[in-house]
This record gives structure tokens, C-alpha cells and sequence, in this order.
């Protein structure tokens, strides 16, 4: 048994409950701890030097993760949602030579099988062989055309979907993920039974700080598929089904997004008794309005809001129960030194290795993050947004787009909101709403309060509303649903223009009528 396991064998021992549980499946430690055993063999068998992982969030991606990191080998993660060229870029970037699926390979690939024109998997990812299986996992070797270059020590490998430009790959050791992990794990000051993984385990924030500080504490951590829970694909949500999943399952903890937030606050707007055990609901991935927090904690949901990034191996700071303020991002994790360049928020000590292919980037002692935020007296972190994100309007006014988007977002009108207005006179917003229902009187109506909230020059003067929520599918957003702005000025460039023009004409005709 590794220092890894022995670790938890002694934080586990005696205890009368499971560390891991799937619907019926329950494993003891022991027992965890023979399973990772056994899954070790297999990829030793395998001649493993780098596992690529596509699989739904189960007991045997858990198992995966520990046997990667028995043997001393990089673990590559991947959401199922991703798309083929994600897929293909990602392993071979990585040079991984074994893969492990929960479906035949084809089944990432061939989405429409049915079509005799579409391509094999062979096509996307250098020639793979169907090697044997483990538990419901197939393992495929994979003859890799890359022989990546990393950094010495590299456990994880993930790969960030930045704003722009192809993803990088994040290598991260294992003592620094589980460093992230102990920190949260002694910053939690409530009691935590039972975790619920409602993120896919392929996201880090999930990965660290819901598996691995949730064992760090004693708690037992309960996984669903993703469809169990009632997602389907990166972003489509039977919310019903979510909330029937946390009544029955009742759980002490569980990490979420700000727009499955919004989802709950206004199911117990409405009458959704929210489950007794739930002590501490994590949320990351975007800025939270204040007033949406208020919102969720006035329901009595437990809500505590927290700051993070990839290159920092998922969490810098956060909320617990008996340190809390609103509106900030928490406290800096005690392992990690914060401090404010310029406006910007810049990360020493436990900082990634070093990116896939880029030894210019390795071993970094500090880390220059791209948001802009502050200190305040009593140390908590607030963020303001993203450095290259600001809008400059053409009155040399500086603007946070994700202010003005958070504040858009923190009632039930809309479900997502998109600031627009670089070297502009004023700003102007693309907006999806909640629901069909909505019609855009009501959306005026509540752009009208947000407005009179916001200082003069980022109010929004004029916006124009799609009817489809965008998705990360669509190349967007990011998997975690941050916006990518280029990407995103591109798409809606027509509206835009259409709206600047528009004013443009009405203000010419008021002058003439004057």
C-alpha cells in the first residue's frame, strides 16, 4: 500500500461507513483499496506510461485516478462531452498510449453510427487496440504519434479551455493536488457526512476539492452518472431530476455552478423543502451576484462562494460557514501566498509544474493569474474579472464585463447575459431568457432596476435577445461555461453592429426633429 492509501487507511480506520457509494454499490476502504490493487495490475500489464480517461462519474473513474497515481504515471481526464477533435487533440498532445473508455471508442466518434459516411475512431486518435477490460471500463492501447514533453512529477494532466486558442495542458503533481485538498479540508468548519458529485469528476474543482478533501475528512463520497442526476451532454439539466437526486440522497456537501445555482434558488423560491443535511453548497467556475447569494441563503441553502484556476490545482480561496462575506471569494487557502499587482491577483508556492510541450513555462515560482481583485483589511479576496476581459469605451471608461453579467443574472428574467461594448460609446448585452414565458417588456422592465444600479457609463443603453442558451458544444464557452469573449464578439458581430447602427439612426433623427 502507497503513502497515498496509507494516509487515508489511517483517517478511515474504524470507521463504520463506506468511502465510496454508487446507487447500491458500497465500498469500505479495504475494499477500496484491493479494487485500486487490482486496476493497478491491469494498467501494469497494459505497459502504461499515460492514461487517457473518458467515463461518467462512477466508483471505477475514482479507482482509475488512484492506480495512476500508485503507479507514479500522468493521468489524463476527459469529460464525456467533449467533442472528437477534443478528444483527438488532448491524447495525442498528452502522448498517451493507453485509454480507457466506459463505451466502445466508436461511441465517441460516431455519434450518428447509423451514417456510413462518418469516419472510426482510428481516424481522430492514432491506430488503438481493444486490449481487455476492467470493470465496466474498456482499456485500448494507443499507438501515440506524439511523445509529449512534461515536466518530471507530473500526476494530472488537464487541459484548460481557454478564451482563445488551442487548450493547454495543466501538469499538476500529486502533492500539490492533494496539498489544495487538505487545505480545504481543514478549512471546512462544519461536519461532513456524505459529498455528492454533482460536476463531472474530469473537472478538477470536483476531482480535488470534492473526492479528495471529502476523504481527507471522513466523509463518504456518493457519485451518480451524470444522467442519473439529470444531465445530458455539457449543459442541458432535468432540473426535477436534480432535485429529486439531492432529497433522496440527502447529502452533506456538493459543488456547483452559478446557473444550476440560480436553478435552486428559485426551486425553493417555490416551495422545494431543501434537504436538512446539506451543510456547505461550494460554488465556483463565475463571479456570483451578491444578491443572488442573499437569495440562496434567505431559502435556507447553504451557499459559499470560492476562487480558483487550473495552474493552481483547482481552489485558492473560499467561504466556510463561520467565515463568510458576501461578495468575496473567501479567504486565501493558508498553503498559498496571494498578493495584488497592479489590480491583478498574483499566486506564490504550490503553482502547477509547467504546461505539456512548453518547458519555457516549468516550474514557476509565481504566477501572474489574469484576474483583477483586491485584499480587503480583513483578508478576503474579492474578484473583479478578467484583465484581458475589460472594455474600454470610447470615453476611456474601464468596465468589468462580468460585473455588469452578474449583476443581469442574479433574479429569474434571464439565463445568461453577454456585455459588449469595446472602444464604444456605451454597452450594449446579447440575452437569453429563463424561459419561454419571458417576453422582452418583462426583460426591459428588469434591465430598467439593474440599470439604475450601475453607474452612468455601464448601463445598458441597447441589447437584443437570442432564444437558444449557448452551450460549450457550440465552442463558446468554456466546459465550465465561462464566455469566451472572442469567440463570442465573432458570433454576434451582425447584432451588434445592427445595435450601434440602430442608435446611431434614432439619435440622427432626434437631432433633425429638433
Amino acid at each position: 500500500m502507497n503513502d497515498l492509501l496509507l494516509t487515508l487507511k489511517n483517517i478511515w480506520d474504524g470507521k463504520d461507513k463506506p468511502i465510496l457509494m454508487e446507487n447500491i454499490s458500497a465500498l469500505t476502504f479495504d475494499e477500496f483499496a484491493n479494487e485500486v490493487d487490482c486496476c493497478v495490475k491491469t494498467l501494469t500489464a497494459a505497459h502504461a506510461k499515460s492514461v487517457a480517461l473518458i467515463s461518467n462519474n462512477s466508483i471505477e473513474w475514482i479507482i482509475v485516478d488512484f492506480a495512476c497515481q500508485t503507479i507514479g504515471i500522468p493521468l489524463l481526464p476527459l469529460p464525456s462531452y467533449f467533442s472528437r477533435q477534443q478528444i483527438q487533440y488532448s491524447i495525442n498532445d498528452a502522448g498517451c498510449n493507453v485509454l480507457l473508455c466506459d463505451q466502445h471508442l466508436d461511441h465517441y466518434f460516431l455519434p450518428h453510427a447509423e451514417v456510413s459516411t462518418e469516419k472510426s475512431a482510428s481516424d481522430f486518435i492514432a491506430t488503438t487496440t481493444l486490449m481487455s477490460e476492467y470493470k465496466q471500463l474498456h482499456l485500448y492501447k494507443v499507438n501515440t504519434v506524439n511523445d509529449a514533453d512534461m515536466p518530471v512529477g507530473t500526476a494530472k494532466i488537464t487541459y484548460t479551455s481557454g478564451s482563445t486558442g488551442q487548450p493547454k495542458g495543466v501538469c499538476l503533481s500529486q502533492h500539490q493536488q492533494w496539498q489544495v485538498a487538505s487545505s480545504i479540508a481543514q478549512a471546512i468548519d462544519v461536519k461532513i457526512d456524505n459529498h455528492l458529485c454533482i460536476l463531472p469528476l474530469a473537472v478538477l474543482l470536483e476531482n480535488v476539492a470534492g473526492v479528495y478533501s471529502a476523504m481527507l475528512n471522513g466523509s463518504t463520497v456518493v457519485v451518480k452518472s451524470l444522467e442519473e442526476l439529470g444531465f445530458t451532454g455539457s449543459s442541458s439539466l432535468d432540473f426535477e431530476r436534480l432535485l429529486t437526486n439531492l432529497s433522496e440522497i440527502n447529502p452533506s456537501s456538493f459543488i456547483t455552478t452559478p446557473e444550476i445555482l440560480q436553478g435552486l434558488v428559485i426551486a425553493a423560491e417555490q416551495g422545494w423543502q431543501v434537504p436538512k443535511n446539506i451543510k456547505l453548497i461550494a460554488v465556483g467556475g463565475a463571479r456570483v451576484a451578491e444578491k443572488l447569494l442573499q437569495r440562496a441563503l434567505n431559502v435556507t441553502l447553504p451557499v459559499y462562494q470560492g476562487y480558483g484556476l487550473s495552474e493552481c490545482s483547482s481552489v485558492v480561496s473560499l467561504n466556510v460557514p463561520n467565515e463568510n462575506r458576501l461578495g468575496s471569494a473567501g479567504k486565501v487557502l493558508p498553503h498559498m501566498q496571494v498578493s495584488i499587482d497592479d489590480g491583478e491577483i498574483v499566486i506564490q508556492d504550490n503553482l502547477f509544474l509547467g504546461y505539456v510541450d512548453e518547458p519555457n513555462s516549468w516550474y514557476q515560482k509565481l504566477y501572474r493569474t489574469g484576474d483583477l481583485g483586491y485584499l480587503d483589511e480583513n483578508g478576503f479576496l474579492h474578484i473583479s474579472g478578467r484583465k484581458k476581459n475589460l472594455i474600454i469605451t470610447s470615453y476611456g471608461r474601464n468596465i468589468n464585463p462580468e460585473w455588469i453579467e452578474s449583476e443581469l443574472l442574479s433574479s429569474n428574467v434571464l439565463k445568461q447575459a453577454y456585455v459588449f461594448g469595446d472602444d464604444k460609446p456605451y454597452c450594449v448585452a446579447a440575452l437569453c431568457s429563463m424561459h419561454a414565458d419571458i417576453g422582452e417588456l418583462e426583460i426591459a422592465d428588469w434591465l430598467s432596476l439593474v440599470n439604475a444600479k450601475l453607474p452612468d457609463y455601464a448601463q445598458i443603453k441597447v441589447w437584443f435577445v437570442y432564444n437558444e442558451a449557448l452551450t460549450p458544444s457550440s465552442g463558446l464557452l468554456t466546459e465550465n461555461g465561462r464566455p469566451k469573449r472572442i469567440e463570442l464578439d465573432r458570433f454576434f458581430e451582425p447584432e451588434i453592429k445592427q445595435l450601434y447602427l440602430q442608435s446611431l439612426v434614432t439619435s440622427s433623427e432626434l437631432e433633425l426633429s429638433s
